[in-house]
């Protein structure tokens, strides 16, 4: 009897100190999370800002915020990827000054946003980068080129 009480507590010990070794290297060699910031002010056609337009910040969560009345929005999340995706929306239609299109942008960081090395290897950087929005409209017609303009095919 004697020995078993004695076997199980060794295997809870045994447990208890394995756990835990696992647990402190996680903490302290898992997956390197970076620190990003995240940035800018929405405006529209004529460079106004918008205020009261919805930004959602959609990675592996969906953080959504509004801007301000000076049409600015910040982010700052803690991440292993580069790479960000944003959706702009305008939710309260004319209130705002008209009724503007949705908007959708992909963000990457890259290493000349990086703001800080972090002290570790490959973690515990700092990025930051500012993205500008310019929002149109429904009502007004956009004209959208790629590249200078050419002189027309002619065969």
């Amino acid at each position: 009897m004697k020995k078993t009480i004695i076997k199980l507590f060794d295997k809870i010990i045994l447990l208890i100190l394995g756990l835990s070794g696992v647990l402190y290297s996680c903490m302290k060699y898992g997956m390197p999370e970076d620190e990003f910031e995240l940035n800018g002010i929405v405006t529209d056609r004529a460079n106004e800002p918008i205020p009261n337009i919805r930004v959602i910040k959609q990675n592996y969560d969906n953080d959504t915020l509004y801007t301000n009345s000076e049409g600015k929005y910040s982010f700052k999340f803690w991440n292993e990827v580069r790479f960000t995706h944003l959706k702009v929306e305008d939710i309260d239609g004319e209130e705002n000054g008209g009724e503007f299109r949705p908007f959708q942008l992909n963000v990457v960081f890259t290493e000349a946003d990086l703001v800080k090395k972090g002290k570790r290897n490959k973690s515990g950087d700092k990025y930051a980068r500012t993205e500008n929005i310019r929002l149109y409209r429904i009502d007004e017609e956009i004209t959208v080129m790629y590249g200078p303009p050419v002189a027309p095919f002619e065969p």
